[in-house]
């Protein structure tokens, strides 16, 4: 019976398994193959061993990207979680007034596609007609171009990023906190604890699930952030300022025709993302109590 089922398992899962390697493990192992060659997309293929990682590491863009992704995810990551939660507790709160309208003005960013997200700031921010600076002006203030100043343009990269994704983090904290044990709460406020009390040392530990599910994915996506950064800054010259590891792999992909050099710096994000992933899906498993 055991064999019987085995085999009727491995058959079933066969087109799954053909689908995955085409789509996933081939296209993984291509781009690590590709990192140690020199190909313009057109040409075959020219090993080179190492010299894609050693011109990235000498490389001023990689490591603007490299800072700029950094200084993202330092901002976004702690902002993000907290809205999320914020935003869960309110409206998981059956006191709040208008909470299935709210829930939809939280989810929009989410459902809108990234690259729509782009479009409305751009429209926002637009130096000339755009709504913020029309604002700044009613109120006596001077209109800048926010993408386009260095100093200020960043900050609008990471708070598009909050609008599309806290919609998630909102989802994710709401569901931890719509399957909290009720009587483990009742316990609490029959044992004296106040509202604050209750949060940190009841409500807070029981949601560890759902905050490692929200910093490993939120990590995930402003790691691989491009959408959001390509429109807003116009698409074809995006200045260093705002250069991401995500988008210098397109820009030596497709302006510099460096196949091998982009299949290197994809690698290299590619094993930064999984190995912080496995270590948060590590500390997952070990919050639940299961043996790895």
């Amino acid at each position: 019976m055991g064999r019987r089922v085995n085999k009727d398992f491995f058959i079933l899962m066969t087109p799954a398994f053909i689908l995955l390697f085409i789509f996933i493990i081939y296209p993984i192992l291509n781009t690590f193959y590709l990192g140690f060659t020199k190909w313009d997309g057109f040409t075959n293929p020219q090993f080179v061993g190492l010299e894609n990682y050693k011109t990235m590491m000498n490389d001023p863009l990689f490591w603007t990207s490299v800072k700029n992704n950094l200084f993202i995810f330092i901002i976004f990551l702690p902002l993000v979680t907290l809205l999320g939660l914020g935003f869960a507790l309110l409206l998981h709160n059956k006191a709040v007034v208008g909470r299935n309208v709210l829930r939809g003005l939280v989810m929009l960013g989410m459902v809108m596609p990234l690259t729509v997200v782009g479009i409305v700031w751009m429209l926002l921010l637009d130096p000339y007609s755009g709504i913020v600076n029309k604002l700044i002006e009613i109120f006596g203030g001077q209109p800048r171009a926010w993408i386009q100043d260095p100093s200020t343009a960043i900050y609008f990269i990471i708070i598009g990023s909050l609008w599309a994704w806290q919609g998630f983090t909102t989802t994710v904290f709401l569901a931890g906190l719509e399957g909290l044990d009720v009587e483990v709460l009742e316990a609490s406020v029959i044992d004296g604890a106040n509202p604050w009390q209750r949060f940190r040392y009841v409500i807070l530990p029981l949601l560890k699930p759902a905050l490692i599910v929200v910093v490993t994915m939120s990590s995930i996506y402003i790691l691989k952030v491009f959408d959001l950064i390509y429109v807003l800054s116009g698409g074809e010259s995006i200045p260093m300022y705002l250069s991401v590891l995500a988008y210098m792999i397109y820009y030596e992909i497709f302006y510099m025709l460096k196949w091998g050099y982009a299949a290197a710096i994809a690698t290299l994000l590619t094993v930064a993302v999984f190995l912080f992933s496995i270590g948060m899906l590590k500390r997952m498993i070990e919050e639940r109590g299961v043996e790895a």
